[in-house]
């Protein structure tokens, strides 16, 4: 994939953050992330993948693996404690400044995974061009996921119905089916 460097003028945080501010995005992805166990920052990249017309290849587990070892130890911990702070946080209090840092934490954690997960992508490192006859993109994420369809159907068709939108800085053209 290093030859085709300018296949990736998006970044994957951009695509990220555009993606997830779209309506109803937000809460289908962490509706995915509490309710089926599922990365967030995988799903944004899975979807960077197929916008990109790639896709994963049989190598991405063990390719993934320091990454979520990483989003296990780190971005899951810090996840935990500012939900668990949320309760106890009044507006204006120190607790409230703490939780916001905790927040920050959080959010840098995710950005790094997002910047990790793009330079695998850049690299040609768990990914592949995508076929005509591979399944569609709810159903690699479902498989990525790791469940039955019906327990996430709604929330990934709002993110697969999203997946193809374009950041305002992208010039990357779409892929040819």
């Amino acid at each position: 994939m290093d030859n085709h460097s300018t296949q990736f003028s998006t970044r994957l945080w951009d695509y990220a953050l555009t993606l997830y501010a779209h309506p109803g995005v937000a809460n289908a992805c962490l509706t995915l992330q509490d309710k089926a166990g599922a990365d967030v920052c995988e799903l944004l990249w899975l979807c960077w993948l197929d916008r990109l017309g790639l896709t994963t290849d049989a190598h991405a587990a063990a390719v993934l693996a320091p990454i979520r070892d990483s989003q296990t130890t780190l971005t899951r911990l810090l996840r935990e404690r500012r939900r668990e702070l949320k309760p106890l946080a009044t507006p204006g209090s120190r607790l409230a400044e703490w939780r916001a840092a905790i927040k920050g934490a959080e959010l840098a954690a995710e950005r790094g995974t997002l910047v990790q997960l793009q330079a695998l992508t850049e690299h040609g490192r768990g990914v592949r061009p995508l076929h005509q006859d591979d399944a569609a993109l709810i159903t690699r994420l479902i498989r990525h996921i790791g469940c039955r369809r019906s327990a996430v159907s709604d929330p990934l068709s709002i993110l697969v119905a999203t997946a193809s939108i374009r950041p305002s800085n992208d010039s990357t053209p779409a892929p040819k089916p």
